[in-house]
């Protein structure tokens, strides 16, 4: 209810009620939305799936790190191309670099 709409059913002027119940008003709204965010998240967790959708509404989501672009591969290039260049040095960096590369040969 708007604070008029609380004020007209109490039966005082508005000034009054916002001047007597500041702290209520303020806080009781915050309260109710906590309580109802709260009964949503028993019912999800019951396994309401219109609650776990609603719920999930209210939830704030992590920000995502874009991906960087990839490198364009050089005009005349297809996907193909571009896969099998990228497969050569796929295992540098990884455990299997030792395995895969072929060890020095000494003259």
């Amino acid at each position: 209810m708007s604070h008029e709409e609380i004020a007209i059913a109490l039966g005082v002027p508005r000034s009054t009620l916002e001047k007597h119940f500041e702290y209520e008003l303020s806080v009781g709204a915050y309260r109710k939305r906590l309580e109802a965010i709260d009964a949503m998240h028993v019912a999800a967790r019951a396994g309401n799936v219109a609650a776990q959708k609603a719920y999930l509404a209210l939830t704030p989501r992590a920000a995502i790190t874009p991906l960087p672009k990839p490198e364009a591969a050089p005009k005349g290039d297809g996907k193909k191309a571009t896969a099998q260049a990228a497969s050569v040095a796929a295992h540098v960096g990884t455990d299997w670099e030792t395995l895969l590369t072929p060890p020095a040969t000494q003259q």
